[in-house]
């Protein structure tokens, strides 16, 4: 029995996460993003267009690999949400397994209630 009940509810799935690790932007933001950053302080720090660093981040929390922090109307900022990928080959499949920061389950469940406020109202 799993000892976190919500995990397998946080877990993205294997194409989101890698289509989000073989995208070259996505791996310089991930490469960049040493301490929480707004999207505008990851485009500079990146020398990337703001644009693209918005789609980016996006992409790679919905993948988990990292956490977007918000703060009423202040601007999002995001941090890492992994400290190690592992893809394995299984017999006819690829597995997918993300090493996560620990995280309270009340850090848990603000995440996962955040990402149902978002998909419920995605213009707030």
């Amino acid at each position: 029995m799993p000892t976190n009940p919500l995990s397998d509810a946080l877990e993205p799935d294997f194409q989101t996460v890698f289509d989000a690790l073989t995208n070259e932007q996505c791996r310089t933001v991930l490469s960049g993003l040493d301490h929480p950053m707004t999207a505008s302080e990851i485009a500079e720090e990146c020398d990337l267009p703001r644009s693209t660093v918005y789609r980016k981040v996006e992409l790679m929390a919905e993948a988990g690999l990292l956490q977007k922090q918000e703060r009423g109307r202040e601007a999002a900022r995001y941090s890492l949400g992994f400290d190690e990928v592992l893809v394995t080959r299984e017999p006819g499949d690829l597995e997918l397994s993300i090493s996560r920061p620990s995280q309270s389950a009340s850090e848990q469940l603000s995440e996962l209630w955040s990402e149902v406020r978002n998909e419920a109202d995605p213009n707030r």
